[in-house]
């Protein structure tokens, strides 16, 4: 089957090279699938460049969000044989979802329902799954709050600022230039902020006549942390949800305490089914109500796939990338 193999770390375009390999065989726990699409994220880049959280051994077929029709499955599994799922791949053996066919977690599959393309599907789990976590369960976010999404552009930022909307939020979105602000007054943001020309901080409290934020979503870290923590109101939620920028960072408890606020960790694979399936019906029924849409872009020849990396890499890219392993 075809794939993208990473054989050395490095930048997507120097690192990826589309080859012949053996299909992968499913262990007990996982699947695999045709894969009708792949949905492209930072992790990937970083997964190139050897500096994710997670890392597989070299040679390894990056890839973690994907559609596709179950092939096989490895002892215990309890999905059936052609069920349509959407699935986060077993990136960290080495094959994930950038191939014609990939292993995936039956533990971190869902149903892909019809009304869901395989495009759609395919950047639906992570991003979703992620904003719902942050806002609803971690968060507990409620109706009138004033809700902060930083690197709204992106595939959780979207996700997290159309989630906001939908459960009666306040929504202003971060980003950095104007394409990135159109793109999530589209999205229906109340409010968009450049970074690149205001401060955060000061135009957050502006916004909310000095209470500041009830929740941030940042899925950014680095100074972007740094800058919108000081914008927190009393009470309020930051939500660590990644670093994007590289980095992570810091918030001194002395700040915390002063502020009465909280800085909340949101890690995914920190929770199993049955919640899981519950949430993501919960999701499915916001996506029937058109309450959320989809936050796919672009969908890009699978033969482009590095150069796409490359971009997102480079952040050039507003939303979610979706390829197409089986053409």
């Amino acid at each position: 089957m075809k794939a993208w193999q990473v054989r050395r770390h490095g930048e997507p375009i120097g690192a990826m090279n589309l080859e012949e390999v053996p299909l992968p065989e499913p262990e007990a726990g996982e699947l695999r699938l045709r894969v009708e699409a792949a949905a492209v994220g930072l992790p990937d880049v970083m997964l190139c460049r050897g500096s994710y959280a997670f890392n597989p051994p070299l040679p390894f077929t990056p890839g973690q969000e994907v559609c596709g029709i179950v092939t096989a499955a490895g002892e215990g599994s309890r999905t059936p044989l052609g069920a349509r799922v959407m699935a986060v791949t077993a990136f960290i053996r080495g094959a994930g979802g950038f191939a014609e066919e990939a292993l995936v977690l039956d533990g971190s599959s869902f149903e892909a329902p019809t009304s869901l393309s395989a495009a759609d599907a395919a950047g639906f789990t992570i991003p979703y799954h992620t904003a719902y976590l942050a806002l609803i369960t971690r968060a507990q976010l409620e109706a009138g709050e004033t809700l902060v999404v930083l690197g709204a552009a992106g595939g959780s930022g979207s996700a997290a600022l159309q989630l906001g909307r939908a459960l009666g939020a306040e929504v202003i979105a971060v980003v950095t230039g104007s394409a990135k602000a159109r793109a999530c007054s589209d999205l229906g943001a109340h409010r968009v902020l450049d970074a690149s020309d205001c401060n955060i901080k000061d135009e957050i409290l502006t916004l909310t006549r000095g209470k500041g934020a009830d929740v941030i979503f940042d899925p950014v870290g680095g100074e972007s942390f740094q800058a919108a923590l000081p914008a927190l109101a009393s009470e309020g939620r930051l939500l660590a949800v990644g670093f994007a920028s590289g980095a992570w960072s810091d918030a001194a408890t002395a700040r915390l305490v002063a502020q009465n606020a909280s800085v909340l960790g949101v890690y995914v694979g920190a929770y199993a089914k049955p919640f899981t399936d519950t949430l993501h019906a919960s999701l499915l029924e916001y996506w029937a109500e058109k309450s959320i849409r989809s936050v796919v872009t672009t969908n890009i020849p699978f033969e482009e796939l590095d150069r796409a990396l490359e971009d997102l890499g480079r952040r050039r890219i507003i939303g979610k990338i979706v390829t197409h392993p089986g053409g």
